[in-house]
């Protein structure tokens, strides 16, 4: 091989390695790319994490309390973070569960309605899977004189854990109690 023929072929050879470097390159950086979208299809990214809350009420309830006074019950929870669906419990049974203490607890000193409230707020908590909950028990006025006399509507608001309280207006009255 003459000097000039070497020449050619060396820079053939070097223009052969620069296109390997270049594929192997560009081969490298579509793997990558192919490799992420690879990661994102199997492994999906985490929701956007939202809080999942739920409210119920119970209007017009009779107790035995302080005389039989009428009360309003409303409650607004937070599920605990990451609840699966199947999870989330019917609101019917903590209802039942506050309704049942109620029923249950002693009355036979009649107990501040805080007490009854605070008691039955921390009850559902310990119970249910709720990270938080806020319960207010309103209850209706009594103006007719006597051992029960609690005129106007008046209500205790129990917050466990980080959630808005309730601020629920009082109970409307027909008769203006």
């Amino acid at each position: 091989m003459s000097g000039g023929q070497l020449v050619v072929a060396r820079r053939g050879l070097i223009a052969v390695v620069a296109a390997v470097v270049v594929l192997a390159g560009a081969a490298f950086v579509a793997g990558l790319a192919v490799a992420a979208r690879g990661a994102g299809a199997t492994r999906p990214e985490a929701p956007e994490h939202g809080s999942r809350e739920f409210m119920f009420q119970v209007i017009d309830l009779q107790t035995r309390n302080q005389g039989g006074q009428t009360i309003n019950l409303f409650f607004h929870y937070r599920y605990n973070s990451g609840i699966t669906e199947v999870a989330i419990p019917d609101y019917l049974s903590m209802r039942k569960s506050a309704l049942d203490y109620l029923a249950t607890v002693d009355v036979s000193n009649n107990p501040y309605w805080e007490t009854l409230n605070s008691q039955m707020c921390r009850q559902l908590k310990h119970d249910f899977p709720v990270e938080a909950i806020t319960c207010e028990l309103q209850v209706h006025g009594n103006d007719t004189p006597g051992p029960h006399y609690e005129p106007g509507d008046h209500a205790s608001i129990e917050t466990l854990g980080d959630i808005e309280p309730l601020a629920v207006p009082g109970p409307s009255t027909p008769t203006g109690r």
